[in-house]
C-alpha cells in the first residue's frame, strides 16, 4: 500500500460496515440490527460497488451477539450470493474461543478481523486478550483457510502486528480505525502517522469514526489505501441529519472514484488481489 497504488491507477477495494457492537438504535432508529435488515444494506451497497461486508452479530433486542454472526453471514449469503467477501468481527469483549467458534460454522467466512491486544478500556481495565491469545487465534484462522484482517486502532498495534507477521498469509490484510476509544486520533496526521508504519505489500483498509469517516476514508483513496464506510462507524451526515441506509455513504466513495484515478475493483478481484479461496459451494451470481 503506497501512493503509487494511486498513481498507476490500482483498483479501490470498498468495504461496507454496515452495524457495529458499539451504537444502538436508540442513537439512530435506522441502523440495522436483524440479519435479514444488514442483508438488504448490504445488497443496496454491493450494487454500488462495496465487495467486503465487516459484519457484527446482534441479537433480537440489538444488543451485540457474536454467536449470531453464522446467522447474519447466511442472510448476506442468501441474498448476494458470493459476490460479497465476509469478514467477520466481535467486540473487544468476546472470548477468542467463543469468535473462533462462529467463525468455524457455516458458511465460513473469508477474513476474520484480529483485535490485536491487550487494549485498556477507561483507566485501569484491559480485556483479556494476551498477545499468546493473539498469536493463537491468527494461527487457528490461517489453519481454517480464513484471512486474518489485523484491526489497528494506535501505534502499539502496529508493534503487535510485527509479532505476528510471519505467521501471516500474504498479502497481510490490515485494518487501520481511526476515532477508536484509546486510540489514534481521528485527524489526518494520526492517519498518515499510521499508513507509514504498515508494510508497503500489505493491502490496508482504512475506516473512520463519525464525521472523521468521509475525510479520512478519502484519504485513503488517494494514498493507495482502501476504505470501509457504513453505519457500523458512522450514523450522522451532520448533527440533525441521521443516516438512513449504508448505501448512501457507500455511493459518496463511489462518486470519488469515479473523479479519481482510481476505479472500484469487483469481488473476483479482490478476491485475486487477498489470494482468497471462492466460498465453497456453487457460485451464485446476483444481477444487480
Amino acid at each position: 500500500m503506497t501512493y503509487r497504488e494511486y498513481i498507476r491507477g490500482d483498483d479501490v477495494t470498498l468495504g461496507v460496515a454496515p452495524t457495529g457492537y458499539r451504537y444502538s438504535t436508540a442513537v439512530n432508529e435506522a441502523l440495522p440490527v436483524s440479519p435479514d435488515t444488514v442483508a438488504t444494506h448490504v445488497y443496496e451497497s454491493m450494487s454500488l460497488g462495496a465487495t467486503i461486508v465487516h459484519l457484527h452479530g446482534r441479537d433480537g433486542d440489538g444488543e451485540p451477539a457474536p454467536d449470531r454472526l453464522p446467522e447474519f453471514g447466511r442472510a448476506v449469503r442468501e441474498l448476494c450470493g458470493d459476490d460479497v467477501v465476509l469478514d467477520y468481527a466481535a467486540g473487544p469483549d468476546c472470548p477468542l474461543g467463543d469468535f473462533l467458534d462462529a467463525v468455524s460454522a457455516s458458511p465460513t467466512p473469508e477474513l476474520a478481523t484480529v483485535r490485536l491486544g491487550p487494549t485498556q478500556h477507561g483507566y485501569r481495565s484491559t480485556d483479556a486478550t494476551s498477545r499468546r491469545d493473539t498469536e493463537r487465534l491468527v494461527a487457528a484462522l490461517v489453519e481454517r483457510d480464513i484471512t486474518p484482517n489485523l484491526l489497528v486502532t494506535g501505534g502499539s498495534d502496529i508493534h503487535a502486528f510485527e509479532r505476528v507477521r510471519e505467521q501471516l498469509p500474504e498479502p497481510p490484510v490490515v485494518t487501520l480505525l481511526c476515532g477508536a476509544p484509546n486510540g489514534a486520533a481521528g485527524t489526518p496526521l494520526s492517519l498518515l502517522a499510521l499508513l507509514d508504519s504498515v508494510p508497503d505489500e500489505a493491502h490496508c483498509f482504512v475506516r473512520a469514526t463519525g464525521p472523521n469517516q468521509y475525510p479520512l476514508t478519502t484519504l485513503a483513496v488517494f494514498l493507495g489505501a482502501h476504505p470501509v464506510v457504513g453505519m457500523g462507524d458512522n450514523l450522522f451526515f451532520a448533527p440533525d441529519e441521521p443516516v438512513q441506509r449504508n448505501a448512501q455513504l457507500v455511493r459518496t466513495v463511489t462518486q470519488l472514484t469515479d473523479r479519481s484515478l482510481r476505479s472500484l475493483a469487483d469481488t473476483d478481484g479482490v478476491r485475486r488481489r487477498l489470494g482468497l479461496s471462492a466460498p465453497p459451494g456453487e457460485r451464485d451470481d446476483v444481477e444487480l
